[in-house]
């Protein structure tokens, strides 16, 4: 690799990594809470320069057995799982410091935990079959043999509201032997960097095929420097950047889209019980506040079914309390000027309802922007959502929650589940079609498997092309 995350001394930490022979850049220095970060002054050409020295190491990653391609990819995951794990305490210690988010609150763990190896050759024998057509044309029941291999470059854009976001994205690629090229957020400026040299590290193929390089966002003359040598552009980030970059995709390029989405609870009546209640409210409560609320798995709402022994406002009492107590195990971060005023907005509407026996019930220290928590009997969750915020609603009967998550329009994909399986089995089958991708127990929301289908499908369904022989 030409540039390694880790300067010499003297040098700063490296937020690029590009292939040996790429364009030597300048450089420039800025101070980052103690960790002097080195950057690149991105500019058309050396896009470029990268874009086409990774597309050109694709064949050496094609001719790796996909065992050794898989190995490598676990292997790199496992490094940074293990304890006192160097790379991955940068990364967490750059990511808190850019995004203002606090360590404790935005832990990697739970996100590397399920792409441990073996999830990883699950994840990809699952999604690709026969297994063996990502190393040839391989036979497929009725005498027909398949090719698989994905797109000859892929730019990953990376989103900073929650780290390793694109992880899943990344080793889906390179499994499907895909050069990769990631622009890491803002909030992010070291985890891709860092975690594309332990790759590097693992195998030769794979330090000629990870590329990171940063750039602003919007700077349409380097993506379209990048973009003229991509296959593929998978976008992270808000509405804004997303629509920006679909209106210059180019048409040969594919291109996925990963907009903003958040994530709801449900409640039946039967877990709204003393002793069984409180459980679920620990649970639901660290997934609300896990990354800051920030992720398209963050709950903002959780729906509260009548007929259990705890009505819903019983519950919201409890949930109150349990939630001020996970907040001091997951530290508030910046909410920022906008988000902090459409909170103190929201939450005065809220104090005002209380006192004027709407049946409000609102917990919220000061201000409300450590952590609140909002039951109404009567208002949906507004938008924009405020900070930190898990509101409550009750339902006469959960039957009702698919219409609600309709109407969101598509943006709700994660649910979480707290009741008797048949009953979770019922809620499933109602909303197949509704743009929920994922129900899981509260508590593990916030740490999907990779077979999980972000934006309902799976990179491989949407970037891997077949070539079919007939006899």
């Amino acid at each position: 690799m030409r540039a390694r995350p880790r300067a010499p001394d003297g040098g700063g930490l490296r937020t690029f990594l590009f292939p040996e022979g790429s364009a030597e850049p300048e450089v420039a220095f800025r101070e980052l809470n103690g960790l002097t970060l080195e950057e690149p002054v991105p500019t058309p050409g050396l896009a470029s320069s990268v874009a086409r020295h990774l597309a050109a190491g694709r064949s050496a990653l094609v001719a790796e057995r996909t065992d050794t391609v898989l190995r490598a990819l676990g292997e790199a995951v496992a490094e940074w799982l293990a304890v006192g794990s160097p790379d991955r305490d940068l990364a967490e210690r750059s990511f808190s410091a850019a995004s203002g988010v606090p360590r404790a609150t935005a832990p990697f763990g739970p996100l590397l935990e399920p792409a441990m190896p073996g999830a990883i050759r699950d994840w990809v024998r699952e999604e690709v079959m026969p297994l063996e057509a990502l190393d040839g044309f391989a036979p497929r029941p009725g005498g027909c043999a398949v090719r698989a291999l994905g797109p000859r470059l892929a730019v990953i854009v990376a989103a900073g509201n929650v780290p390793l976001a694109w992880l899943p994205v990344l080793l889906a690629c390179l499994a499907m032997r895909t050069p990769c090229l990631v622009k890491p957020a803002t909030e992010d400026p070291l985890g891709p960097a860092l975690f594309a040299a332990t790759l590097a590290r693992r195998l030769p193929s794979l330090a000629a095929c990870v590329g990171v390089l940063p750039w602003r966002g919007g700077d349409e003359e380097v993506e379209a420097a990048v973009l003229a040598e991509a296959g593929a552009l998978i976008a992270f980030g808000g509405d804004a950047a997303v629509r920006s970059l679909a209106r210059r995709v180019p048409p040969e390029v594919r291109f996925v889209a990963r907009g903003p989405r958040f994530a709801a609870g449900v409640v039946s009546r039967e877990s709204l019980a003393p002793g069984r209640f409180e459980r679920v409210a620990g649970a639901m409560a660290r997934d609300a506040l896990l990354y800051d609320g920030r992720g398209c798995l963050s709950p903002r709402v959780v729906f509260l079914e009548k007929g259990g022994i705890l009505e819903p406002s019983e519950a919201a009492r409890v949930l109150g309390g349990v939630m001020e107590g996970v907040a001091r195990e997951l530290p508030a971060g910046r909410p920022g000027l906008e988000w902090a005023a459409v909170t103190r907005g929201t939450l005065g509407r809220l104090k005002a309802r209380s006192l004027s026996g709407k049946g409000t019930f609102l917990a919220a220290p000061g201000e409300g922007l450590e952590w609140a928590f909002a039951f109404d009997p009567e208002l949906p969750v507004p938008e924009p959502a405020p900070y930190r915020t898990l509101w409550a609603t009750p339902v006469r009967d959960i039957a009702e929650v698919p219409a609600l998550v309709r109407a969101r329009g598509g943006r709700l994909h994660a649910l979480a589940f707290a009741g008797p399986d048949p009953r979770r089995a019922a809620l499933a089958a109602s909303l197949a079609g509704s743009g929920v991708t994922l129900i899981a127990p509260f508590g593990r929301l916030q740490s999907p498997p990779l077979s999980w289908p972000n934006g309902g499908s799976s990179p491989f369904a949407e970037l891997l092309g077949w070539t079919r022989t007939e006899r």
